[in-house]
């Protein structure tokens, strides 16, 4: 991912006949960082990639968009996934869906660290979960429910709700939500595997 942003990047950059100096003074990043990131050495945080977004003039879609607009029909294994966090959350996503812009649903695969217990939150839309690797705890509004591999359950986003891993080991859980991890991005940050 990162080196198919920075390839992106450095072209984008190239056709408007910008030096890295003169992307640097537009978009407040150091030259050696904007260099690092075009050669796919360093990771971007959105925050970053909204800068360079804002300093060249393009969406922040721009640089997922090297998919067909309407999105690939199969996302290959051996194909590298986008992993991104959320905020100072210790939660990592594997982003599984396609690029598709309209698409309704997200689907990922979560990995809580172990003993992570994060606070309950609420937001619009719903949410599946299926759990592919240890025991969690599922908290939902005044009811908890303990799950293991194997177990699912589906709920109303807008009721208060969290899952908090109980093991010592990590806990995998593939989501499907319709609420898209890339929308309100200032909060995220892309992760090298």
């Amino acid at each position: 991912m990162d080196h198919e942003i920075g390839r992106s990047l450095r072209a984008l950059r190239q056709r408007k006949g910008w030096t890295l100096e003169e992307l640097s003074s537009r978009c407040n990043l150091s030259i050696g960082f904007l260099s690092q990131v075009e050669r796919g050495l360093s990771s971007l945080s959105i925050t970053s990639l909204r800068a360079i977004c804002e300093a060249l003039q393009v969406p922040l879609t721009h640089f997922f968009a090297a998919m067909p607009s309407d999105g690939p029909l199969v996302v290959r294994a051996d194909k590298p996934r986008n992993r991104i966090k959320i905020g100072d959350s210790q939660v990592v996503y594997n982003l599984l869906s396609n690029s598709t812009p309209n698409r309704v649903l997200e689907a990922v695969i979560a990995e809580y660290p172990p003993h992570y217990q994060p606070l309950p939150m609420a937001h619009a839309g719903e949410e599946f979960g299926y759990v592919l690797e240890g025991e969690i705890l599922l908290l939902v509004e005044d009811k908890e429910e303990t799950l293991s591999s194997g177990d699912s359950f589906h709920i109303f986003s807008t009721r208060a709700h969290t899952v908090q891993n109980l093991g010592d080991t990590v806990a995998r859980i593939l989501w499907v939500l319709t609420m898209k991890l890339l929308e309100g991005g200032e909060h995220l940050e892309w992760h090298k595997d």
